[in-house]
């Protein structure tokens, strides 16, 4: 017997597979291995993560009141800016692992690595095991999903949650059945209570999927699709109505609300603000405001509270060079002095290009020519029919997912931060499974065509990519070198095969020479991938893929200056009390993490929620439950705040730190209290 025989009977027999079976489950195998790699290596080891987000899971760990409503500080004073169904995961995590780097990233980590196997059976099922193995490697190499999936932000749990619905609306479609699409959109509902309306984007195209594909009249459809939503809006609506429902004494004030409603965070921060229509004028990158990064905030909110806050002169609002018009400008005091903020340095200009340049273009958009290149061939080849094939709805899935998400991205006004781009992972590695397809379906009906097309498609992206690395020049001498070399031994394959040229003139050798063709394609990425894999210094608080580091403005641990205040903290106050109260969730967090202790939050998140207002502070002050308060950033966010603590409340002597009072307003401006790291004692109240 020959030595073919017994390779051939041995690889049969590989768990029950056939040959081909076998090379297909070793290739997702070894995707899945990378893509394990890629977010798993070192994972946590620089960073314990956005310490916003790790404070909330530590102190949701301390009581099921924190935890059901995701409070922000042990005391439950405020809530996250967020649901909790993504911070109940992770704090199930620090359960087990305890409150560490990798506990709050190991389940987006873990979410990311399971997307890819879930999305390879998808589009398997759709365009075959090669377009689903291609599919696979794509999203298991966006280099934005692997930020994310590292980081401690839930993008990744949600992705994962939607990949979930989406396969359940295909076995909707395929089976009928209703219970599948009820099945669906309570997974999008659980998605929305990881991060609201972000898990809507692909709901259209979900939605059209089953309206076309459905094995029903149109008008079992439509009832159809009007229980599903019913179903939606329950499962998604929740847990907010179970918040507002609740008596504000007996619950957190909701964070980033403007009314202290779980329904009006979904609208305003979490909804209109997304859509650039809440009317605010950015402040910092991405629209947010500079709490978001880490900075102090520097202007006050728009309602003031009447009556509280004499000592301010009824002078007209100042105008004039400088002056930036907006909420926040205070009557009496100058304005905020002019600070070169450039609203679009993490996410750049709205505009067709900006998914094309810098500073985004090297997140997700490394395949787009060659997706967008496919997705007319794609319809070439599958021509017109109805009912529709079930490439057909394959096409409504997933190019009604890419190309509102593409449009909204390149032209929004609205707040969004580069990882929001992990949502075009999935649609773009479906979409890119499926061009492969179609280029191997040219070929094979004109194989000079296929040629042509594959020379266009994989070339013009490749020069994409080159382009792009320009600004690296460390690197776009091999990728160069590396990818073209690919490119140009699969298009010499394809040549012969197309020629008949023997042995290149079987169907194997031309899927072969089309793969290596493609493969030039995935270098870029790959590369882009690994890097961010290896950075020791990552954005947390914003997480970017590749060479991106550490914003400076992003504390994790207690800084050099917080320390001393933080030792003076834990010699004059009570353990079972608060230690200290300040303006922002930014400032509070570093010293929950510290202490495990209560920190009030005047503001919230971003400084501007009415957490606790002026009477509520003498109050506490008056029952000894708060004695220090840190002053930064309280001037032109919380005036009358900083006015009574001003009048009212001594500066603490810490030792290594400078501390005074401000001048009186309406001469003084917020730089000067940053800069005098004022911690006041009301303990003489």
């Amino acid at each position: 017997m020959s030595h073919s025989y017994f390779r051939n009977r041995y690889v049969k027999g590989l768990f029950g597979l056939s040959k081909q079976q076998t090379v297909t489950t070793l290739g997702l195998g070894l995707i899945v291995l990378l893509a394990a790699f890629l977010r798993f290596y070192q994972l946590g080891a620089y960073s314990i993560g956005n310490a916003y987000y790790v404070a909330t899971v530590q102190s949701m760990l301390t009581s099921w009141r924190n935890f059901f409503f995701a409070a922000f500080e042990p005391a439950g004073s405020v809530t996250v800016d967020k649901p909790p169904l993504g911070f109940w995961v992770q704090a199930a995590s620090a359960y087990v692992f305890g409150v560490n780097g990798f506990a709050m990233a190991f389940p987006q980590a873990l979410a990311g690595a399971l997307s890819i196997p879930l999305l390879y059976v998808m589009v398997k099922h759709q365009f075959g095991k090669w377009a689903g193995l291609i599919a696979a490697l794509v999203l298991a190499t966006t280099p934005v999903a692997v930020s994310t999936e590292r980081n401690n932000t839930v993008d990744g749990l949600l992705l994962f949650v939607l990949l979930l619905a989406t396969w359940a609306f295909l076995r909707a479609v395929r089976s009928g059945r209703l219970r599948d699409l009820l099945l669906g959109v309570i997974l999008v509902g659980l998605g929305f209570n990881i991060k609201m309306l972000q898990a809507f984007m692909p709901l259209p195209a979900l939605y059209a999927l089953y309206l076309f594909g459905a094995p029903h009249r149109w008008w079992k459809r439509h009832v159809h699709l009007a229980i599903a939503t019913l179903v939606l809006v329950a499962v998604s609506l929740s847990w907010a109505i179970a918040v507002d429902l609740t008596p504000v004494e007996s619950r957190p004030f909701v964070g980033s609300s403007t009314d202290n409603s779980a329904l009006e965070l979904i609208i305003g921060h979490n909804g209109l603000k997304r859509l650039g229509l809440d009317g605010l004028t950015a402040s910092a990158p991405g629209g947010t405001q500079p709490a978001q990064t880490g900075q102090s905030p520097d202007y006050p909110p728009t309602r003031l509270n009447d009556g509280q806050i004499g000592q301010l002169p009824p002078n007209p609002p100042p105008s004039g060079p400088g002056y930036r018009a907006g909420p926040g400008n205070v009557p009496g005091y100058p304005p905020p002095p002019a600070q070169p903020v450039d609203p679009n340095a993490e996410i750049g200009q709205p505009g067709s290009l900006r998914l094309f340049t810098a500073p985004l273009v090297t997140e997700v958009s490394w395949l787009l020519p060659l997706i967008l290149l496919g997705i007319p061939l794609i319809l070439a080849q599958l021509g017109w029919q109805w009912p529709l094939s079930d490439k057909h709805l394959a096409l409504v899935l997933w190019a009604g997912w890419l190309l509102p998400e593409l449009v909204y991205f390149s032209f929004t006004s609205g707040l969004f931060h580069a990882y929001y781009l992990t949502m075009l992972g999935p649609p773009l590695a479906a979409l890119a499974g499926a061009t492969v397809w179609a280029l191997a379906q040219t070929y094979q009906k004109h194989s000079w065509l296929g040629w042509s097309l594959v020379a266009l498609f994989a070339g013009g992206t490749v020069a994409f990519q080159i382009v792009t690395l320009q600004s690296y020049p460390t690197y776009v001498g091999w990728v160069t070198a590396l990818s073209v070399t690919l490119l140009t031994l699969g298009l010499g394959m394809l040549i012969l095969t197309a020629q008949r040229t023997p042995p290149w003139n079987s169907k194997r050798n031309s899927k072969t020479a089309l793969g290596i063709a493609l493969l030039a394609t995935q270098v870029a990425p790959l590369l882009w991938s690994g890097l961010t894999t290896f950075n020791t210094n990552p954005d947390v608080c914003l997480p970017r893929s590749g060479l991106h580091t550490q914003h400076t403005n992003c504390p994790t641990t207690l800084t050099t200056e917080q320390q001393p205040i933080l030792d003076y903290l834990l010699a004059n106050t009570d353990p079972d009390g608060y230690l200290v109260a300040t303006l922002t969730a930014t400032d509070a967090a570093p010293y929950i993490l510290a202490t495990q202790r209560p920190v009030l939050t005047f503001g919230g998140f971003t400084g501007n929620d009415n957490v606790v207002d002026l009477d509520q502070l003498r109050q506490m002050v008056a029952d000894e439950e708060l004695r220090f308060v840190l002053g930064q950033g309280l001037a032109w966010r919380k005036p009358e705040i900083a006015a009574w603590l001003n009048a009212h409340c001594a500066v603490a002597s810490v030792p290594g730190i400078t501390g005074k009072k401000p001048p009186p307003a309406p001469t003084f401006r917020p730089n000067d209290e940053r800069q005098a790291n004022t911690l006041y004692d009301c303990s003489s109240h």
